[in-house]
């Protein structure tokens, strides 16, 4: 009983309730994507780990572009036109900054470059990133194909490049499951570029959690009211929607603003009290006493 209830929760949540439905089905979107990008960042790991690729390329591949992969997958399908554009210019990044060691390599790498920084730049906007941002990654990019040129990088075999390429290519084939993906810290994305006028990222505040405040995260029951502390505001919020393994979970306030928070940083405010319980039982506590409690006038119910 306990189990469908929940089930019930969850459906009227998403899609019954009004002021949290919207909120719900954006904090879904979020989270297809960061699972995506950290299935993409598992995927690109593997494909590059015996592959000398430059450090500021390979960072730049798991930690940006593999949200660009994602959110253009999202959008656009794993073959669509959009995201075929994008893996290719991952390869183009490799094979730029990979050592160029005649004039004729330079060559073409300056030759090339120009619709490169294009395609990566129109990569990093799709996927939230602002200007500033934008030119900060740029810059680095910049020293590591200053790298090939001086001939400090290392050689990539033309046979292995096109592997990489075919790989690419095939991506979505090689994709760990959703269902398989461990989320450690270390993979978790920055979440900053799904702020909206809808959708509140809560990215800062709190203390260190302790694991008995993981723990305690992983137990709050959706439906439940808490007190929030965020921004200069004290209001209450329901807790609308758990996502996968409960990595995320969405808090909607009477008016529905929406409040997004990552397993960490949830955890995090419960430590410091910045959320705290607003009733005595969970909804669901309350459910199973109003059910026991009739079952005690009537327990001819129980036969039905």
């Amino acid at each position: 009983m306990l189990t469908e209830f929940e089930k019930f929760l969850e459906h009227y949540f998403s899609s019954q309730n009004a002021t949290t439905r919207k909120g719900v089905s954006l904090a879904q979107q979020v989270e297809q994507r960061e699972t995506m990008a950290i299935q993409y960042t598992i995927e690109l790991r593997k494909m590059l780990s015996e592959v000398p690729v430059q450090e500021g390329v390979r960072q730049f591949l798991f930690h940006v572009w593999a949200d660009v992969l994602a959110t253009t997958a999202v959008r656009f399908g794993g073959q669509g036109e959009q995201t075929k554009t994008m893996k290719r210019a991952a390869a183009e990044l490799i094979w730029s900054a990979s050592a160029k060691v005649t004039r004729e390599e330079r060559a073409d790498v300056i030759r090339r470059l120009p619709q490169l920084l294009k395609s990566l730049r129109e990569g990093m906007g799709s996927a939230g990133m602002d200007a500033a941002r934008q030119d900060a990654q740029i810059q680095q990019l910049n020293n590591s194909l200053a790298a090939a040129f001086t001939a400090k990088a290392a050689v990539i075999p033309d046979e292995r490049l096109r592997e990489l390429m075919e790989r690419l290519e095939t991506l979505e084939e090689l994709l760990p499951d959703a269902a398989d993906v461990a989320i450690d810290e270390s993979l978790v994305l920055d979440l900053s570029g799904h702020q909206s006028s809808e959708l509140e990222v809560v990215l800062e505040g709190g203390s260190t959690p302790s694991a008995a405040m993981i723990a305690w995260a992983h137990e709050l029951q959706v439906g439940s009211w808490y007190m929030l502390e965020f921004r200069g505001r004290t209001e209450p919020v329901q807790l609308a929607w758990h996502g996968l393994r409960k990595h995320l979970s969405l808090f909607v306030t009477p008016k529905g603003r929406c409040v997004l928070f990552q397993e960490q940083r949830l955890a995090s405010y419960l430590q410091a009290g910045l959320l705290l319980p607003a009733q005595d039982e969970a909804l669901t506590v309350r459910a199973t006493r109003s059910a026991l409690a009739k079952l005690d006038v009537n327990p001819s119910q129980l036969l039905n």
